[in-house]
């Protein structure tokens, strides 16, 4: 079951430790993840409820100035730019958990292809290898060399054998 911690340890990095600690931060990306069905969502409609979601939870706790202190000490001002790839990092935790069928990895290979989500490729290159061609491992493992630092990849790109 996908919990809110969940959803606080997809955004440590992102938010710092002080904001995602905060009571209640996260609880309510982690309803829209729990509420998710096949039947009823896409992957793109989820993302957008995410991103919604998480506006939302950051205004009520971090106010207008939209300003966080990050894990070094640092303040930055938290930018409406990044939502979607916050949105993405909780999008992960629910593409964790799916089931490695290729009706799984059809859709997520869709969702993917459509918008060269990080999380998706992180979990098609880890869990759906099977499904994954060559070429299109390869493909993978340059987008993500090629736009991503290090620290988004490292523990995960080399994961899986040839």
């Amino acid at each position: 079951m996908i919990e809110s911690w969940h959803v606080r340890e997809a955004l440590r990095d992102r938010f710092g430790s002080l904001l995602v600690d905060s009571p209640g931060f996260g609880d309510s990306a982690a309803g829209i993840l729990r509420a998710y069905a096949p039947y009823k969502d896409s992957y793109a409609s989820l993302s957008l409820k995410l991103q919604d979601t998480l506006f939302n939870t950051l205004y009520e706790h971090l106010g207008p100035g939209m300003t966080v202190q990050m894990n070094n000490g640092m303040t930055r001002r938290i930018l409406i730019s990044e939502l979607p790839d916050a949105a993405d990092d909780v999008l992960g935790i629910l593409f964790d958990t799916l089931k490695p069928y290729s009706v799984n990895y059809d859709q997520l290979h869709a969702y993917w292809m459509n918008t060269a989500s990080l999380a998706a490729m992180r979990v098609l290159y880890q869990r759906f290898a099977v499904f994954l061609p060559v070429s299109e491992r390869r493909m993978i493992e340059n987008i993500v060399r090629e736009n991503y630092p290090p620290s988004r990849w490292e523990s995960w790109i080399d994961s899986v054998s040839e």
